[in-house]
């Protein structure tokens, strides 16, 4: 008796640790038993429009100058541009989810895509700041949503042993995008000497990322209990039959079911504080470095300046190896235990909280005795491998 109850013990933490068995093989509707290259390629599409989220919205942090010329404003006043659409994805996150209860993950996913690609457009041919500005807002309210929808796909399609994996591979190209996309635009400035072609190009990544959408994206909502999911692929882009439930009051639950879970909550409030801290250094380090960059003791010019974000992408792909170890590390050593917890994991934050302390005081002391670019990027590496380690 004593050695059924420790084998249904253990059976009962392995459906906590890595999730329940398969589902039915023989239910094609199920999303988790569509083909492994259908997964792959919506996959890759969703990983397209992921990246382009916070890259997308950072892209301008390398053209702060020609921008500042163009228009006669001080560099710092042309750099606050990012401020509100940044601003504005947190506010376009917490209105995708009611809308994604309501009408399902595709849609959710391609119009706000299209929505950001004609804001894009709308920055290339933007005659003022002021109007660049507004152009600029609106592509982090409509852009953040993939960053939202990320997770529900991630749920829907593959199995609960296969979600660490994919998450940290899907949340890592969000977390090097903000670092990715300035040092792009600044290449390309270098080569096009114009900040508006820059901007064209990133319309470029937008349209052929929105094409993947278009070719493989699939809505993904399975309703378990009924047994039903929308196979129409015209009808699932409208969002018309993808969750079969009333838009009005779902959308009415689903908010209020926000606020408790953001507010209410105290685990989760931690949880939201914390990243929160935690992505205020990184983003603001990388808004801001360009206008420290060109100003004396360093006068970079702008390769030099889109060479110095690859400091920024080391740390977070640093930070993903760090992460991905420590978290593996820790599953495997406490998985054999009978009294297993879920918080046994918050033990992988120790290490990138060291990492980001350190990588900030390093930062900041090299800002004020102006010394070497070589501790500002020592230092950004340290605060990225914090950010990233202690999200995956």
């Amino acid at each position: 008796m004593a050695s059924h109850d420790m084998s249904m013990t253990a059976l009962q933490m392995e459906d906590e640790v890595h999730g329940p068995t398969a589902p039915d093989p023989t239910n094609n509707l199920n999303p988790q038993n569509w083909s492994p290259w259908k997964k792959r390629f919506l996959f890759c599409a969703l990983l397209s429009s992921s990246i382009l989220c916070d890259g997308g919205m950072t892209w301008g942090a390398t053209l702060v100058i020609p921008q500042s010329i163009e228009w006669h404003l001080t560099p710092q006043r042309v750099a606050t541009s990012l401020n509100y659409g940044i601003l504005l994805q947190g506010v376009g996150g917490v209105l995708a989810v009611p809308l994604m209860d309501a009408f399902g993950r595709l849609p959710l996913w391609f119009w706000p895509q299209i929505l950001t690609l004609a804001m894009v457009v709308g920055c290339c041919l933007a005659p003022t700041f002021d109007t660049f500005t507004a152009f600029r807002a609106m592509q982090g309210l409509f852009g953040t949503m993939p960053q939202i929808i990320g997770l529900p796909i991630i749920h829907d399609i593959y199995l609960p042993r296969d979600w660490p994996a994919m998450i940290n591979i899907w949340g890592t190209t969000f977390l090097v995008g903000p670092f990715l996309g300035p040092a792009l635009a600044g290449y390309l400035l270098k080569i096009t000497h114009s900040w508006r072609d820059a901007f064209r190009v990133l319309a470029g990544l937008y349209g052929a990322s929105t094409l993947l959408v278009l070719a493989f994206g699939r809505e993904t909502y399975y309703n378990r209990s009924s047994g039903t999911q929308q196979i129409r692929r015209a009808k699932a882009f409208l969002g018309i039959g993808n969750t079969e439930v009333h838009k009005a009051s779902t959308m009415i639950a689903s908010s209020r079911l926000v606020f408790i879970l953001a507010f209410l909550r105290l685990p989760l409030l931690l949880v939201g504080l914390s990243s929160l801290v935690n992505f205020t250094w990184p983003i603001g380090i990388t808004t801001t470095i360009s206008t420290i960059l060109y100003a004396p003791p360093y006068l970079f010019n702008n390769v030099e300046d889109a060479s110095m974000r690859f400091a920024g992408v080391i740390g977070a792909l640093l930070g993903y190896a760090v992460g991905y170890l420590f978290n593996e590390r820790i599953s495997r050593s406490r998985t054999q235990k009978t009294d297993w917890r879920p918080e046994y994991r918050l033990h992988g934050v120790w290490l990138p909280v060291v990492s980001s302390v350190l990588g900030l005081l390093t930062y900041g002391l090299t800002l004020h005795f102006q010394k070497s670019w070589v501790g500002l990027a020592f230092g950004w590496v340290m605060v990225n491998i914090g950010l990233v380690a202690s999200t995956v």
